[in-house]
């Protein structure tokens, strides 16, 4: 039950850490022309490129029992058009054994309740780096939301990106989420 506890809380956590992460990123915009920067995590766990420079967030919840959720945020900003984001939570125990696909689909319906007008379009599985992943598009109104999310471990990664429906370029996510790659 404590899991189940500490998996809503993340997820309503990162709800909000995208409403932030829309208001902040709407105005801002890479030009067309502009080379992918390559990040690299701290730990040298993963590495993804994103169009310009991300400006990361980083937060830590204190849940029961002095257990924490770490996550980490980076965005960029794709023209005028939308915003690449890769969410990186970790939780404090990892899920059990063949629940990482459960796991992702918790992620996906706290997208859904975020907003009532939030519509899965589709949801399939996977495989990214030889770990099982849900690749998924959510729509409302005129905004669209792409996605991948796996679990690996104790570790979210959310990979993504929002905008207005009639600036979804399949092509451009596809290279986004293609530039991750797990070291491990």
């Amino acid at each position: 039950m404590r899991s189940r506890t500490q998996k809503k809380v993340g997820i309503w956590i990162f709800a909000l850490t995208l409403f932030m992460a829309h208001l902040f990123l709407r105005s801002a915009h890479a030009d067309t022309g502009s080379t992918w920067k390559q990040i690299y995590a701290k730990s040298g766990e993963y590495s993804i490129s994103f169009p310009t420079t991300p400006q990361m967030m980083s937060q830590t919840l204190d849940l029961q029992e002095g257990q924490k959720l770490v996550y980490d945020v980076y965005l960029s900003p794709f023209e005028s058009k939308g915003v690449f984001l890769l969410l990186v939570a970790t939780y404090p125990e990892e899920l059990m054994k063949g629940q990482e696909i459960a796991g992702v689909e918790g992620l996906i319906q706290g997208i859904l309740n975020h907003n009532a007008e939030n519509t899965l379009i589709y949801a399939k599985q996977i495989q990214i780096s030889g770990k099982q992943a849900l690749n998924f598009l959510v729509q409302n109104g005129q905004s669209y939301f792409r996605g991948q999310a796996l679990m690996v471990g104790n570790r979210l990664f959310l990979l993504a990106m929002e905008g207005k429906k009639e600036f979804l370029e399949e092509k451009v996510f596809a290279e986004f989420v293609k530039s991750f790659h797990l070291n491990h």
